[in-house]
């Protein structure tokens, strides 16, 4: 399991952009008017919305659905239908003659346990926005109610139905644990712990567990996994709100989606849109995430090229990581802050809020800090050529991903080459690899090694030889995937006998009276 909301910042990339004021509603333009209207009157068309459904919350919202739908259904606002229906889900860019903007309201399990009964992950689609439904109805995990399991000793909790994974928790003998579902093989139960789940061994739990579904890493429920698009604001308006899609996870429960194919987990509220030249923007408000080997803090971005189908592509495709206030326009952030102002509370969670620029350079100065403390560089012969106090790793800082993993520094003047180095808890070499200034990333995989804890250094080169090295960065790096199951050859039938005669087959005629398959 990764280490749940890991921070890690690339420094070289974090020079704030000056102050941004927000917002108002000072536009005396007929686009605030006309979106505060449909968020006022959001609350009331979605309330109370149902897991699993999708809201129409102010005109105009399109849909396309798996079957034939009566006339007139899911046509106007508060208008409500099932996500294992749904195709696609459309809404509006802003119109003010028309008096369009359309938003609709997804709540949309994902992976939170039917242990925590109704809460769900809250989709809000605003603008120019077109989501499409990935999971097939076929294919759509039925979660069904949780029961109590007790453990019989004392038990480890585990992020994945393995021994090899880690131990997310402990739990003394005679815990009562609500479990929802059961793994591939069998022998283990996913159950709430610490508001997230978690893995226990059938072995020390008694209980009635045989009518669970089975949890795969595979399984989805409706909208968990989805293509999006979004438009890039309409010429309408002095200032147009930005085309956005809003998710919200619940508070403290690790969520797992799929946007555009990338893979994001998420304790957190984000925000997705499409920017000009085919890119993906992933902005955490609140939280953080984890895409790719990466994990996003509160108040940083990141974007990816998307391919030609829309999809994010294999392994390394994100870059241009830095606050908020650096990579997002100064009008979106306006009408970001704008618009969760104004959002209904009856919707969320919890309320949305901007983290302000303040409280993004106390953060950075505190990692700067943290990361200085007690974290001597060893110097090499060639230490006088390269401003090596300004070396300083970035990324990972606490978590490491089994396989692929990015890693990330400041630079270090005068150096011309970098060298990374990974190491598991025994202190073995197990990923090495190096790269020519001016870059300052690496790609690596962390395949091999012994143990979770594992630990990372970055040294700077000139000409091949060393100028100093970094103090290690430890941390946990996550468990192996199980195995997979041994496949049995089928066997052949055997063949028929006459007594004690084996019939060849051409015989197997003249003697099929007497005989029988062994």
């Amino acid at each position: 399991m990764r280490t749940p909301y890991v921070l890690w910042l690339i420094l070289p990339l974090l020079l704030l952009v000056g102050s941004v004021t927000l917002l108002a509603q000072t536009d005396a333009g007929l686009c605030p008017a006309l979106v505060e209207q449909a968020l006022g009157e959001l609350g009331d068309n979605c309330d109370a919305l149902d897991r699993n459904s999708a809201c129409y919350g102010f005109n105009r919202v399109d849909a396309t659905f798996v079957e034939a739908q009566p006339e007139g259904f899911f046509s106007t606002p508060a208008d409500r239908t099932a996500l294992v229906t749904l195709d696609t889900i459309e809404t509006a860019p802003l119109d003010p003659s028309q008096e369009h903007w359309g938003i609709a309201v997804l709540n949309v399990q994902a992976n939170v346990p039917n242990t925590l009964p109704g809460q769900g992950v809250v989709f809000l689609l605003m603008g120019d926005v077109e989501v499409t439904n990935e999971v097939p109805p076929e294919d759509v995990v039925q979660l069904g109610d949780p029961v109590d399991v007790t453990t019989v000793v004392a038990a480890n909790l585990r992020s994945r139905p393995s021994t090899n994974a880690n131990v997310v928790g402990s739990v003394p003998a005679g815990t009562s644990l609500p479990a929802d579902g059961v793994s591939e093989n069998g022998q283990w139960l996913r159950v709430l712990f610490d508001s997230g789940p978690a893995w226990v061994s059938r072995e020390v739990v008694e209980g009635d567990a045989s009518g669970l579904p089975v949890i795969s890493r595979e399984s989805r429920t409706p909208m968990q996994a989805f293509t999006f698009k979004t438009g890039f604001g309409q010429p309408n308006c002095e200032q147009s709100p930005p085309s956005l899609l809003v998710v919200q996870g619940p508070e403290n429960v690790r969520v797992d989606i799929t946007a555009n194919g990338a893979d994001i987990q998420l304790g957190s509220t984000l925000v997705l849109w499409l920017l000009p030249g085919n890119r993906m923007q992933l902005v955490v408000i609140d939280g953080s995430a984890y895409v790719d080997g990466l994990t996003i803090p509160e108040g940083f971005t990141i974007t990816t090229g998307l391919n030609e189908d829309g999809t994010a592509p294999d392994g390394e495709g994100w870059s241009n990581f830095g606050t908020i206030y650096a990579t997002v326009p100064e009008e979106w952030l306006r009408w970001l802050e704008f618009i969760f102002d104004r959002l209904p509370d009856n919707l969320l969670h919890y309320p949305i809020i901007l983290p302000s620029e303040a409280d993004l350079a106390a953060f950075i100065a505190s990692l700067n800090r943290a990361q200085t403390q007690g974290g001597a560089i060893v110097s090499g012969p060639a230490a006088g050529q390269v401003d090596c106090p300004s070396l300083v790793p970035t990324s990972p800082l606490g978590g490491m991903a089994y396989g692929r993993n990015v890693f990330y520094w400041d630079a270090a003047q005068g150096a011309t080459s970098y060298r990374v180095n990974v190491y598991d808890e025994n202190g073995a070499l197990v990923a090495s690899g190096e790269t020519n200034a001016p870059n300052t990333s690496l790609s690596l995989d962390v395949l091999s090694g012994s143990g979770f804890a594992f630990s990372w250094e970055v040294s700077a080169l000139v000409n091949g030889q060393l100028a100093c090295t970094t103090a290690r960065v430890t941390m946990q790096r996550e468990a192996a995937p199980p195995p997979p199951e041994p496949q049995v050859a089928p066997t052949s039938p055997p063949a028929p006998v006459c007594g004690n005669y084996v019939c060849e087959p051409g015989e197997i005629y003249t003697c099929y009276i007497d005989c029988y398959y062994s």
